[in-house]
């Protein structure tokens, strides 16, 4: 089924809050027409910016990476 970028945020924000990270801003989204993954940025840090990427299967829905 696919998969929305309002779904994938919900994805993306969902694993950064079982990973500790309680208020993650949403900076960069890209998609991968290739891959059909959504590539979604967001800043975690408190004070100093500190980027994290996640990367969202389009059709499964699935965290695949964590940078």
């Amino acid at each position: 089924m696919p998969r929305t970028l309002v779904s994938a945020t919900e994805s993306a924000r969902d694993f950064l809050a079982k990973s500790g990270y309680a208020f993650p801003q949403l900076e960069k989204v890209d998609f991968d027409q290739t891959k059909q993954q959504w590539t979604l940025t967001f800043n975690v840090g408190l004070g100093q910016p500190k980027l994290k990427k996640i990367v969202v299967d389009e059709a499964s829905g699935q965290v695949v990476a964590f940078e």
